[in-house]
C-alpha cells in the first residue's frame, strides 16, 4: 500500500501558488516539510494561504442550501448519465441528524485528483468538460462552512482511497484543517464511485434535509440523473413543467429554456436555475419602466400559482458562489429572458384556458391598457416578425426584437387571440382568429356583438366568441351589445344593484340557484372576514348585482362593501366549480378577486380611476394583504377559509347559479312595485 500524506490545506494552497505541488504531492514527510518550508521563504505574503482558505470557506455561501447544492452538483458531474445520487442522513441526536451523506456511482477519483482538484481552491478537474456544472474548484471547501468534519471515500478501478478532513484550533471560523489521505485496504475496497460524509456542525432533522435538497436539485431532469434523499426521490418536478420557450443567448451561450408549470415542488415565482440546480430561487426580472407590461403579466401569473423556471446552459458563466450570472454574460441573459417570456405569453399562456381561469385581477388591469389605447385610437408599431395566423392553422414563432414596451403591446394588440365569426353569404357560417385590434375596429363600426348561434348570425354584423377566459374579460371592458337574437328572447335583459344575502334570500326563494348564490356569498363572506381578521380590517358588507356591460368582476362599494356581479362569465364559472367541485384553483382566483377590492376599500380608493388605482402602490398593498393572510392561516391564528365549502354546499341540491335574466326578473322594479 502506498503510504499516507497529511498536512494543512493551507500547505496545499501554498505550493499551487509556487507552482510546486507535484514536488508536494510526491515527496515523503521530510521532504514535504521542506517544499512548505521553502514556499513560506519565497512568499511575500507570509498568511496568503491562509486568507486564500478563510475567502473560499467562508464567503462563498449565502445560506446552507449553497454548500448542499456543490456536493449534488459534485455528485452530478461524477455521475453517468441517468445514475443514482444518494443523499442519506444519520447518527441522530434528539434535534437532528449529524451527519449527511453524499453517495455518486461515478468512476472516482484518483490521489492526485484528491490532492491537486479537490482540496485546492479555484483548480477543477472538470475544467474543459462541456457536460460538468462546477468550474471553479470552491464547491466542496465550501462545505466545511457547515461541516468542519468531513469524510471522502473513492473508489477507482485501480484503488480506493479515504480522505479526512478535520479543523485545526477553535472556531468556527476555523484557520486552517488538516488533511489525511490514506488507501485503502483492496480486501475492503468499495463500489467504484464517491462518497463525502459530512460531521455538521448544526444537526438537521431529516425531513428539512430533504426539503432542501428538494429545493436545489429538485428540478434536476431525472434523464441526467436520479436523486434520492434517505430512500425517497426528490427530482420528480421536472416532468410535471413545460416546455414553453427555447431562446438563444448572443455570444454563442447557448439556449435558455423556459418552463412553467403548477404542482408541488415548483413555487410560483420566478426562479432560474442551470441543468436544474438552482442559482437564483426568486428572480425580478422586469424591474425597468419600460417592462411594466411583462411584470404585470408574470405578477398575474405567479398570483395564479404558476412557477415559471429559466434553466440556464452549461456556457452560461455563473458567480463563485453560483447565486447570479456572470457579470459578462448578465446582458445576453436579460435579453434572452425577455424574449422567451415574450415568446412564452404569445405563444402559450394567452391560449392556455386553464391558466386564464386561474390569472388573478391584474390580466383586467393589462387588458384594461391595450384597450385603453386601441379605443383612443393610439396605434402601437406591428413586429416585422409580427404572429401570423390563417384559419386553423400553427401559429409561427415570434422573436422578441427590442424591449419598449410599446412594442410588446403591439404585439399583443395584433397576436391572434380571439376568435370572431360572421355570415358569408356564399361560405356560410366563417369563423377565424383575430387580434384584439380587429376586435376593436368592428366595435368603433358598430357591428361587434356577442357570439349567438350559427342559425341567429345576421348579415353585416360579427360575433365575438365568449367562452375563453381572455374574451370574457375583453367584453367587461367594452359596452357590447348582445346578439339580437338573445335580446328579443330574453325580452330585454336588465341590470341588478345591490342586493345583500338576506335580501336577495328573502325577494328570489322561487328563482332556481338562489340557495346556491347565497351559499356563494357565504363563503366569499368567509373569505373576506379571514382577510379582515389578518390584516385588522373591518369586515365588509357581501352582495351580489348585474352589471351587464360594466368592467368589474367585483366592486368596493360605498368605500367599504363588496358586491359580486353575477353577470360576469367568469365570477359565475369560479362560483359553480368552487361549490359543485372545491376547485382549489377556482376558489384561488376568488380569493384574489376578494384580495383585489380590499386592497381598494383599505386604500379609500373607491373612485374608478384605472390609472390610480392599479399602480405600483395598490399592488404593494395587496401584496401585503395576501402576505398577511397566508402567514395568520399558516400560524394558526385564522381559520382557512376553504375549509368553509363544505358547510356551504351542506343540503344544496344543485349548484348552478340563477340565470341573469331570471335574477334581473325578480329584482326588476314590476315585482317590487307590486
Amino acid at each position: 500500500m502506498t503510504a499516507s500524506i497529511s498536512g494543512r490545506l493551507s500547505d496545499l494552497v501554498l505550493v499551487r501558488l509556487h507552482r510546486r505541488a507535484a514536488d508536494y504531492a510526491g515527496a515523503d514527510g521530510a521532504a514535504r516539510a521542506a517544499v512548505v518550508a521553502s514556499c513560506r521563504r519565497d512568499a511575500t505574503v507570509g498568511d496568503l494561504p491562509e486568507r486564500i482558505l478563510q475567502r473560499t470557506i467562508y464567503a462563498q455561501a449565502a445560506s446552507r442550501l449553497s454548500p448542499l447544492r456543490e456536493l449534488v452538483q459534485n455528485a452530478l458531474d461524477a455521475s453517468p448519465r441517468g445514475g443514482r445520487v444518494d443523499v442519506r442522513s444519520g447518527a441522530p441526536t434528539p434535534d437532528g441528524d449529524r451527519e449527511v451523506t453524499f453517495v455518486d456511482r461515478g468512476r472516482g477519483m484518483s490521489r492526485a485528483e484528491l490532492l491537486e482538484d479537490l482540496l485546492v481552491p479555484f483548480r477543477s478537474g472538470k475544467e474543459g468538460d462541456p457536460d460538468a456544472i462546477g468550474e471553479h474548484g470552491i464547491g466542496f471547501l465550501s462545505a466545511l462552512e457547515i461541516a468542519p468534519s468531513i469524510e471522502v471515500v473513492s473508489g477507482t478501478s485501480a484503488a480506493a482511497l479515504r480522505l479526512v478532513v478535520e479543523p485545526v484550533g477553535a472556531g468556527p471560523p476555523y484557520a486552517d484543517f488538516t488533511f489525511t489521505l490514506t488507501e485503502i485496504d483492496p480486501r475492503q475496497r468499495p463500489a467504484a464511485g464517491t462518497s463525502v460524509r459530512l460531521r455538521l456542525a448544526r444537526p438537521i432533522a431529516p425531513a428539512a434535509l430533504a426539503q432542501e435538497i428538494a429545493a436545489v436539485a429538485g428540478l434536476v431532469d431525472p434523464a441526467h440523473a436520479r436523486i434520492f434523499v434517505n430512500g425517497e426521490p426528490v427530482n420528480t418536478a421536472r416532468s410535471r413543467l413545460r416546455r414553453v420557450a427555447r431562446v438563444h443567448i448572443g455570444g454563442g451561450l447557448g439556449e435558455l429554456e423556459l418552463l412553467v408549470g403548477r404542482c408541488d415542488g415548483v413555487a410560483p415565482r420566478f426562479s432560474v436555475t442551470q441543468k436544474g440546480l438552482l442559482v437564483i430561487p426568486n428572480l425580478e426580472p422586469f424591474g425597468a419602466p419600460e417592462r411594466s407590461l411583462h411584470r404585470d403579466l408574470l405578477r398575474a401569473i405567479n398570483a395564479a400559482g404558476y412557477g415559471v423556471v429559466a434553466d440556464l446552459p452549461l456556457a452560461v458563466p455563473l458567480t463563485k458562489g453560483r447565486s447570479a450570472v456572470a457579470a459578462l454574460a448578465a446582458p445576453a441573459v436579460d435579453s434572452a429572458l425577455v424574449a422567451a417570456f415574450e415568446r412564452f405569453v404569445l405563444e402559450d399562456a394567452l391560449y392556455d384556458r386553464e391558466l386564464l381561469r386561474g390569472v388573478d385581477h391584474r390580466l383586467g388591469a393589462v387588458l384594461d391598457r391595450l384597450v385603453g389605447a386601441a379605443l383612443t385610437g393610439e396605434k402601437p408599431p406591428v413586429l416585422a416578425s409580427a404572429p401570423e395566423h390563417v384559419g386553423d392553422g400553427p401559429r409561427a414563432p415570434t422573436v422578441a426584437a427590442s424591449e419598449e414596451v410599446v412594442r410588446f403591446a403591439g404585439a399583443l394588440v395584433d397576436a391572434p387571440l380571439f376568435v370572431l365569426a360572421w355570415l358569408s353569404p356564399d361560405r356560410g357560417e366563417v369563423r377565424r382568429a383575430s387580434s384584439l385590434r380587429s376586435v376593436v375596429d368592428a366595435h368603433r363600426q358598430g357591428i361587434l356583438r356577442t357570439g349567438a348561434a350559427p342559425r341567429e348570425l345576421l348579415a353585416g354584423l360579427v360575433y365575438l366568441g365568449a367562452t375563453d377566459p381572455l374574451a370574457q374579460a375583453l367584453l367587461q371592458r367594452i359596452s357590447l351589445p348582445v346578439a339580437a337574437p338573445l335580446a328579443a328572447r330574453a325580452g330585454g335583459l336588465r341590470p341588478v344593484p345591490r342586493v345583500l344575502r338576506d335580501r336577495l334570500l328573502a325577494a328570489a326563494a322561487l328563482v332556481p340557484g338562489t340557495r346556491a348564490l347565497a351559499a356563494a356569498l357565504a363563503v366569499l363572506e368567509r373569505i373576506d372576514a379571514a382577510i379582515s381578521d389578518a390584516a385588522g380590517l373591518a369586515p365588509s358588507a357581501l352582495s351580489v348585482h348585474q352589471d351587464l356591460y360594466g368592467p368589474d368582476e367585483m366592486a368596493h362599494t360605498d368605500g367599504s362593501g363588496i358586491s359580486v356581479n353575477l353577470a360576469s362569465t367568469r365570477v359565475r364559472a369560479l362560483l359553480e366549480a368552487t361549490l359543485a367541485h372545491e376547485d382549489p384553483t377556482a376558489f384561488g382566483a376568488l380569493v384574489d378577486l376578494v384580495l383585489h377590492e380590499k386592497a381598494h376599500v383599505s386604500l379609500a380608493s373607491f373612485v374608478p380611476r384605472s390609472g390610480a388605482e392599479h399602480g405600483a402602490g395598490f399592488y404593494r398593498r395587496k401584496d401585503q394583504l395576501r402576505r398577511r393572510l397566508l402567514e395568520a392561516i399558516a400560524g394558526g391564528e385564522v381559520a382557512d377559509p376553504i375549509r368553509w365549502l363544505t358547510v356551504a354546499r351542506h343540503g344544496l341540491a344543485s349548484c348552478e347559479l340563477p340565470t341573469i335574466d331570471a335574477l334581473a326578473a325578480a329584482f326588476s322594479p314590476e315585482p317590487l312595485a307590486a
